[in-house]
């Protein structure tokens, strides 16, 4: 700050004893009382120049500094300055109270409520009224008073906590403004010390710390807010989510610590309140509406058309695909938006390869969904919708059940993504039995379902046969949920031979090195076509022989490349040639989703084009056939295929190899056997 020397010496005298009076800093300066405001009103203005606020003086002399500022020039922590009840409120100061005072009422407000509290004339509150209106405005809200409710603040809920949020900020600047809220809004201390501790566990919990303005504010405006919510003043805007979408995430149990034990607020309330705590300010563009929905959609059906392209299928009854991964995308479009951490656990130790290899293709398609967001979409939430794509390719293929066939539901109240990852466990664990439906507890209670079992996470009431199951299955859980669902079931008598009985059999004349391995691969024989999400079909190594391994030493354009990779299948039968035709004219150069990881280009194209069974030709291009941006491809995949679900382990395998450090192994063989070589240690690798 530059001062003038006895300004500069009055303002250090005034750091150093805030508490000195008027009359004693005239003396001790041998000032007359206009000399002191002039000085008092420099110091406040180059207090200004630094977005500081000024000094203040009460009605008997004494002065008030605001804790900024004494931190600011001395350091350490707040230093305590003059009794509150001499503080003297500016005209603004005291449209903050009113705005206050009207959004955390509990009783009739009348004109003299305000008089009373502010300790101000009838007229300056009437003065002050009609500035509030105008002030209110900015918010789309109006100041009324009736006889019956006396005055209160009119219009939607949302804007009234986006005002009440700004009024709490706005009070904690000024001279000791937590006090004042905790006064004018009646707020109880021990309350606030509660709340208080429960936002510093969202911190700890989530290892992220608040700034300490906001910490200071916080848990004032969660006690008004539940206060308001109690009261019957509800947000009336949909968050298209109910509370527990949000389960799948560590900041909702965060979240859920902080009003575990508030009673009488709706789901509404609560996703409200947990995304506030996520969030520096809410606002209605943060939240999910209509419009965004439409937008979301568009990017899903981009990313079902990229997968159908890199995988070569044709997914049937796509918009019903579409509506589940709406649903799914949901709560998933605040945890991707607001960065929340999904329980990853729940996918990162699940050891499906072929899950993960649908991932890989899911990846690859997820260009729109990131463009959607303007960022990348998290692997986890990736893998989900990954599983949602696999089982419906799974429920698209026509299966014919006997009549005997047991049918059960899952009940889950947690998110949907763990639900179904939940649903998808039991179908493979228990293949004897049809899972016909995946619900809520609420949804269960209000419809009878025609099944013969319920597999709950939750206990239930219900005459149905029922087994609680956790959300996340150990390996030793699942055989000790299947021994029990086959041994109180009529189940396991129904079968001639069982997993259960064959690994009886063979631990009676055999060692066994990996017990949970081999029961796994002896259950996974009894696993019907559609308890699977993608079965193992013909491999690379299966496919790939002296006539469709070619190896290119001169260079090679795209179309030659095309026309020399169909030859074989040709001869093979695979393929007519329309086929090689069709790819031409769909690809005259290479397509961006055809090439996998920047590595392999796998052209393909749809059965009608001339597809008579599945094949693969690969071509090794020593010189490379040159790609967008100089990048060169070395490694081209022709594949054929004409069934819909028959070539996808060949692309997981193609999507794996394009990641593997084998890729460049095989690239430098000199010929087909050491080809074949490099494929067989990559299948081994990939398929134990």
């Amino acid at each position: 700050m530059n001062l003038e020397e006895r300004t500069n010496q009055i303002f250090v005298e005034l750091l150093n004893n805030p508490q000195i009076p008027s009359k004693v800093l005239c003396e001790k300066f041998q000032l007359s009382r206009g000399q002191l405001n002039y000085a008092i009103k420099k110091i406040n203005d180059s207090l200004q120049l630094e977005n500081l606020n000024g000094i203040k003086r009460t009605k008997q002399g004494h002065f008030i500094i605001p804790n900024e500022t004494l931190m600011n020039f001395k350091g350490g922590e707040e230093q305590p300055t003059e009794e509150t009840k001499d503080y003297v409120f500016s005209s603004k100061e005291r449209i903050y109270l009113l705005e206050l005072i009207l959004l955390s009422k509990e009783e009739y407000l009348s004109l003299n409520h305000f008089i009373d509290s502010l300790q101000v004339s009838r007229n300056t509150v009437l003065r002050d009224l009609k500035d509030l209106g105008s002030e209110l405005a900015h918010y789309e809200l109006t100041l009324k008073y009736t006889r019956k409710h006396g005055y209160f603040i009119d219009g939607d809920e949302w804007n009234k906590r986006r005002l009440l949020s700004d009024t709490l900020n706005n009070l904690a600047e000024i001279y000791d403004g937590i006090q004042f809220i905790i006064q004018f809004a009646k707020i109880d201390q021990q309350a606030v010390e509660t709340y208080r501790q429960r936002v510093e566990m969202v911190e700890k919990d989530l290892n992220v710390q608040f700034t300490d303005e906001r910490l200071k504010v916080l848990p004032l405006l969660i006690i008004l807010l539940i206060r308001r919510a109690q009261k019957g003043r509800l947000i009336s805007y949909s968050f298209k989510i109910n509370y527990r979408e949000l389960a799948d995430t560590e900041e909702y149990f965060a979240a859920e610590r902080v009003i575990w034990d508030v009673d009488g607020i709706s789901e509404n309330e609560r996703v409200y309140l947990t995304l506030l705590l996520l969030t520096t300010n809410l606002s209605k563009g943060d939240i999910l509406s209509a419009k965004e929905i439409n937008k979301m959609k568009e990017a899903l059906e981009g990313v079902i058309q990229n997968f159908e392209k890199i995988a070569g299928v044709k997914l049937e009854n796509k918009e019903k695909l579409l509506e589940r991964l709406l649903v799914h995308m949901r709560p998933a479009y605040y945890r991707i938006k607001y960065h929340l951490n999904l329980q990853t656990k729940y996918y990162q130790e699940n050891k499906d390869a072929n899950l993960f290899s649908m991932l890989y293709l899911v990846k690859e398609a997820s260009q729109p969904l990131e463009d959607f967001f303007g960022e990348p979409i998290p692997d986890a939430e990736l893998f989900f919708i990954s599983l949602f794509i696999g089982s419906h390719i799974v429920e698209s293929t026509e299966i014919v059940h006997p009549e005997n066939r047991k049918t059960a539901v899952v009940v889950c109240p947690n998110g949907i993504s763990i639900a179904v990852l939940l649903e998808n466990t039991l179908r493979n664990l228990l293949p004897e039995i049809d899972f016909v439906a995946l619900m809520s507890k609420r949804d269960f209670d209000r419809t009878d379902y025609d099944v013969d079992f319920v597999f709950s996470v939750v206990p239930l009431k219900t005459a149905k046969k029922l087994f609680i199951v956790s959300n996340f299955l150990s390996e030793q859980e699942k055989r000790e949920l299947r021994e029990r669902v086959l041994r109180s079931t009529a189940l396991i008598y129904q079968e001639t031979v069982s997993p259960e009985k064959i690994m009886a059999t063979v631990k009676k004349y055999a060692t066994i090195k990996d017990e949970d391995r081999l029961y796994s691969e002896i259950l996974s024989l009894f696993t019907p076509k559609e308890s699977k999400i993608l079965k193992q079909r013909p491999h690379l190594i299966d496919l790939l022989d002296q006539e469709t391994i070619q190896i290119f030493e001169d260079q090679v354009d795209w179309l030659t490349a095309l026309d020399k990779l169909g030859e074989p299948l040709e001869k093979q039968h695979v393929i007519t040639p329309d086929y090689v035709k069709t790819l031409k004219q769909e690809m005259p150069e290479i397509p961006v989703y055809s090439v996998l990881r920047e590595k392999i280009v796998l052209p393909h194209t749809v059965p009608e084009a001339g597809a008579t069974g599945v094949g693969i030709s690969l071509g090794i291009f020593k010189k490379g056939i040159p790609l967008e941006d100089n990048k060169m491809i070395h490694t081209v995949v022709l594949l054929a295929s004409n069934d819909k679900e028959e070539h996808i382990d060949l692309i997981f395998e193609l999507m794996s190899l394009a990641g593997s450090e084998k890729l460049a192994v095989l690239e430098a063989a000199q010929s087909i056997e050491e080809v074949r070589s490099v494929l067989l240690s990559f299948n081994q690798d990939y398929w134990r």
